[in-house]
């Protein structure tokens, strides 16, 4: 099995706030960013009021949180009518 590396954590984590219409760079409310503790990631997206809520539960390893991304960005691809391909 291939490495996953943080890079492509990044591309994938892009490529969601793309699809939500969030500015990263702006770290405005409803954007979603990476936060690394105990070894492992966590997805989590900035709040309204400020502070950050945990979209995937726990800190897991990134080749877990990719496939994760992956699915999460499938399903609101979904919810949204859009196409499913990558």
């Amino acid at each position: 099995m291939k490495r996953t590396t943080k890079f492509e954590l990044n591309a994938a984590v892009r490529v969601l706030n793309q699809l939500v219409g969030a500015n990263p760079v702006a770290h405005q409310p409803g954007t979603y960013v990476l936060a690394g503790a105990y070894g492992g990631w966590q997805l989590q997206r900035i709040q309204p009021l400020g502070g950050y809520e945990a979209v995937t539960t726990g800190y897991r390893s990134k080749r877990e949180l990719l496939d994760l991304i992956h699915a999460y960005r499938a399903g609101l691809r979904e919810g949204m009518g859009m196409p499913l391909t990558n």
